[in-house]
């Protein structure tokens, strides 16, 4: 009784979400057809829609049944849903995540000669939680019913040395407040977030695997506050899962390093630079889009007044968003190349030891004129790390080159062994960050990780902030951010 009123009352909300929001429903999904219904379309309804199931995964397949519709007439089922991403203010704040509904049509077909439609629809593989379902006919909705889609979570592998890398796939995740915020665990020790913002509900987390040799517990919870509600059997959300999986841990790496990860993808294709403010006839065109502190790159222009000299000028930001002093652009000469008789330069030059996250815009001077802009990335690097050995308690010294300066890509967070530390800010150093951690354990290989995160926004609940987003490969917005992976061997 009590699982079937909690049901209804989510039913309910939605229905109440859905009437508030019936004008500005969006036309979108490019898989299948989506549809813009006008208010006129929310009106009373004649008919009644059933479904064989109220609740399932994606990809499920739900027969139904249509009584009371116009005979004869053509029919569409049409399941409400929303598309996730997240909103920024310029190149700078995070806002927060965004939801946009709109509805999908699933299915058309036409009413029989006694007003009934019958058929098997398949659970789109997108957001879960409540989704409304309507059969519509001339323009209006005629019957509606809802369906709850639930999470799933996978694990593999399940077994292989420390330093392994274990995904945590999810599928379904929901995108209400009380949905979206997931939390792992590792050993019962707080790792970091789980979301699916920009990816429509689906999740593809990555950590190591570590500790010593036998079996480990990852812990999949929910908690809109940031951290795992541990009493969910008695929560409002008691109707979501909590898995857990075993991961065997065989021994050692026989070749461990320190490394970078590739370049991720950002969500929502990363944050939109200004186009590049070209004179007319003038092209700009580095031979990376980015890389790391000290690496060299080569700027190729033409279309330049001939023979005059070219100041190449170097942007960055300087300051931080603590003090009262706060933060500015700052132009840094780079240096003075001369275009040939044919109005065209190339130069090679090392990246600067500057911030990362957000690329550097370059202009092209001649004299207090700009004719040309390009813009360069720096892509965070690991610049020491000292000692790679020792006893528990030794004193580890890491530094790191190329952090970012926004809220969203200004910060790392720390895991020890998966077990979250805290965080650190590259923006007032300029991109440098040097900390120290103490070894601790047991003798063998132990894990420093770093991951991405968001800094801060503007949407308190669900909390999103400094903490580790392990879902930073496909949904961590504004700019692409690797992890950056490190051990410490520890000695007797």
């Amino acid at each position: 009784m009590i699982n079937r009123l909690r049901k209804n009352m989510r039913f309910l909300a939605r229905a109440v979400f859905l009437a508030g929001l019936a004008g500005a429903i969006l036309a979108c999904g490019p898989q299948v057809r989506a549809m813009e219904a006008p208010d006129a379309a929310f009106g009373v309804m004649t008919g009644k829609l059933t479904l064989e199931q109220d609740k399932g995964y994606v990809r499920s397949d739900v027969r139904f049944h249509a009584e009371g519709l116009a005979p004869g007439q053509d029919v569409q089922l049409i399941w409400m849903t929303v598309q996730g991403s997240y909103k920024l203010e310029g190149i700078y704040s995070f806002i927060r995540p965004e939801y946009k509904e709109f509805g999908e049509i699933l299915l058309e077909g036409k009413a029989d000669a006694e007003g009934r439609w019958d058929g098997t629809f398949r659970v789109p593989n997108e957001f879960g939680g409540d989704h409304t379902i309507y059969i519509r006919q001339d323009g209006r909705h005629v019957a509606q019913s809802g369906y709850f889609v639930e999470p799933r979570f996978t694990m593999s592998p399940s077994s292989g040395p420390v330093g392994t890398e274990i995904t945590i796939r999810a599928e379904g995740l929901g995108w209400s407040d009380m949905e979206s915020n997931w939390q792992l665990t590792y050993d019962n020790k707080m790792t970091g977030l789980i979301s699916a913002v920009s990816t429509n509900g689906t999740a593809e987390a990555k950590i190591r695997a570590a500790g010593p040799a036998g079996r480990h517990t990852l812990t999949l919870w929910h908690g809109y506050l940031g951290m795992p509600y541990i009493n969910h059997r008695q929560a409002p959300t008691s109707y979501l899962p909590v898995p857990s999986f075993t991961f065997e841990v065989t021994g050692e790496p026989s070749a461990p390093r320190n490394m970078v990860e590739p370049l991720p993808t950002a969500a929502d294709g990363g944050v939109s630079m200004p186009a590049p403010r070209n004179k007319p006839g003038v092209e700009v065109s580095l031979d990376k889009d980015s890389g790391i502190v000290g690496e060299p790159i080569t700027l190729t222009a033409k279309g330049l007044p001939a023979g005059q000299p070219v100041d190449l000028v170097w942007h960055t930001m300087t300051g931080n968003r603590v003090t009262a002093a706060g933060f500015s652009e700052k132009p840094i000469p780079l240096s003075r190349v001369t275009a040939d008789g044919e109005g065209s330069l190339s130069h090679t030059f090392p990246i600067p030891d500057d911030l990362g996250g957000v690329p550097h815009r370059i202009d092209l001077r001649i004299g207090d004129e700009v004719y040309g802009q390009a813009y360069l990335g720096i892509v965070p690097s690991i610049a020491s790390m000292t000692p790679l050995q020792g006893p528990a308690g030794t004193e580890i010294t890491i530094e790191l080159k190329g952090v970012g300066w926004t809220e969203y890509d200004n910060a790392y967070y720390l895991t020890y062994d998966n077990a979250y530390v805290g965080y650190m800010c590259g923006f007032n150093s300029q991109g440098t960050v040097r900390f120290t951690i103490i070894a601790s354990g047991e003798p063998g290989y132990h894990l420093i990780d770093l991951y991405p995160g968001i800094y801060r926004g503007r949407k308190a609940d669900p909390d999103i902030y400094t903490a580790p987003q392990l879902t930073y490969g496909k949904d961590h917005p504004g700019t692409a951010i690797p992890a950056i992976r490190l051990g410490f061997q520890l000695t007797e």
